[in-house]
């Protein structure tokens, strides 16, 4: 009887014939799927960004969450363009394994020395092609688990701020002390809770081994585990851990978290230094950023008119500063309500107050802010259409600030790093021509 079971057990673990089949020829499938979803990871996340910016408040929670959603699916995009990549070069080292199966033919090359002996030590092609197919499989699974892992984190810190936002700070204000006290109390649980959960990812696991442990931490990790929906890639970080040698397993959540903070931080330094490139030469040269004739379709946006010689009577100006101004609006202590649910005219109004707009140091007052998306960026801002018909023709400058004049202290605290009169978008040099 006994044999008859172990013989069933067997028969139950061993992987079935057609699923064999689909393993050796998944490079097939991941090809087309992998170009599809990258085409559509080149387009969904700017897609989603807009409709963020253009109907949320800049700085809010779902402002944040769409934020978080859209790193995720980056970091995804990164795992899919390595996969096709890996698969690509793989394509290509089976291709010449068929025509040429001995690979290199040494003797006839006829290297001598240091040359000959590197091409003796080098790897075989079929091992080369194993640990592309190793490369390329693994890229799939890993991105996942990354992006999952981002979004993950996220949704911790959005709880949190969702939290202090909802509960902690009203409760503040109440001036009743049980209801902060209890408030307090709750954030501090969850602060040691989500400190918990970081010790045990980054041990693989060391509340799970530990019988004392294991009971208890059951029901916090269930309950995490939907709270940050990583159940999503839990078995794919649970799979690789448990195939690989102790000390190798160890080195993966540590490399996840340099890999993410690394990748969060690498992103905003490069938005960072196309902006400060952009500051750098905006206010002392013609830049081609600031006219829209010449500008690239990459290039960083804040402020921009049709061309650099305006052979009309109209300006027509476009200011990425519907965020700026939603920051302030949020900002405000007499404002009720969030900025997305202005109508046109109030922000308009709003706008017209911070924003300074000026030809030859001229302020121009009571614009027409009028809601506006970027054609080829996708930025959301507004336009206006200066009249210029009475200016002479030649040379004028026109500038776009940010007036602080009206700042209140949260706005001044929340907005500078330091305390200028004004914060300058852009310094644009134009041709008037007759």
């Amino acid at each position: 009887m006994k044999t008859n079971k172990e013989d069933a057990s067997k028969t139950e673990n061993e992987i079935p014939e057609w699923l064999k089949a689909i393993q050796i020829n998944s490079w097939e499938a991941e090809l087309l799927i992998s170009a599809l979803l990258l085409y559509m990871l080149f387009q969904v996340p700017e897609v989603i960004e807009n409709y963020r910016d253009q109907h949320y408040e800049l700085g809010g929670l779902i402002y944040r969450v769409f934020g978080i959603f859209i790193n995720a699916l980056k970091v995804l995009r990164i795992g899919y363009c390595i996969h096709i990549i890996a698969r690509g070069i793989w394509v290509a080292s089976v291709g010449l394994s068929y025509i040429y199966p001995k690979s290199l033919n040494i003797d006839n090359l006829k290297f001598k020395g240091k040359f000959r002996k590197e091409l003796e030590d080098d790897i075989a092609l079929d091992k080369t092609i194993k640990g592309l197919e190793k490369v390329a499989s693994m890229s799939y699974s890993i991105s996942f688990m990354l992006s999952g892992m981002i979004l993950s984190a996220g949704m911790l810190l959005l709880y949190l701020l969702g939290f202090v936002e909802w509960v902690l700070v009203p409760a503040t204000r109440s001036g009743n002390a049980w209801f902060l006290v209890f408030a307090s109390i709750i954030l501090f649980v969850y602060c040691i809770m989500v400190l918990i959960m970081f010790v045990d990812f980054i041990t693989n696991g060391f509340f799970r081994r530990e019988p004392w442990a294991s009971r208890p931490y059951y029901y916090v990790a269930v309950a995490f585990r939907y709270l940050t929906f990583s159940f999503i890639y839990n078995r794919i970080s649970l799979t690789i851990i448990s195939n690989l040698p102790k000390w190798q397993a160890h080195m993966v959540p540590i490399l996840a978290v340099m890999l993410i903070g690394g990748y969060m931080f690498i992103n905003g330094k490069i938005k960072d230094f196309a902006e400060e490139k952009y500051l750098e030469s905006a206010f002392t040269t013609v830049n081609r950023m600031n006219y829209e004739s010449l500008r690239k379709d990459d290039d960083p946006i804040f402020a921009t008119i049709q061309s650099d010689v305006i052979d009309g009577n109209f300006i027509k100006l476009f200011t990425n500063t519907h965020g700026q101004m939603g920051l302030l609006y949020s900002k405000d202590s007499t404002n009720t309500g969030g900025w997305s649910k202005l109508n046109e005219r109030q922000q308009s109004k709003y706008a017209d107050r911070f924003v300074r707009v000026a030809i030859d140091n001229e302020r121009i007052e009571n614009l027409d802010w009028l809601d506006y998306k970027h054609p080829i960026s996708y930025a959301v801002g507004f336009i206006n259409y200066i009249d210029v018909s009475k200016l002479k023709s030649g040379m004028h400058t026109l500038t776009v600030d940010l007036d602080t004049v009206n700042f209140n202290d949260l706005q001044k605290k929340t907005i500078l790093e330091r305390d200028p009169l004004l914060i300058r978008y852009a310094k644009i040099n134009f041709y008037k021509a007759d």
